[in-house]
């Protein structure tokens, strides 16, 4: 049961942080410097960041259960 509980915990993080990094390289390459964003679009976009990268930890972290489970 410990085995299972840290194996969610470590592929929801690494499900985590690769969405993450992903969306912030994302972001990065649509940055336009001659065009200001607001600040409320920038902390919009920071907040869908976490929630889709928490999200994504989350479905990693069920994927990696059901797989668990096959055996």
């Amino acid at each position: 049961m410990f085995d299972l509980t840290v194996g969610c915990l470590k592929w929801a993080a690494v499900g985590f942080v690769v969405a993450s990094s992903l969306m912030k390289l994302y972001e990065a390459s649509h940055i336009h410097d001659d065009i200001p964003k607001p600040e409320f679009k920038i902390r919009q976009s920071k907040r869908a960041a976490l929630v889709l990268s928490a999200f994504a930890g989350v479905l990693s972290a069920l994927v990696w259960l059901l797989v668990q489970n096959w055996d």
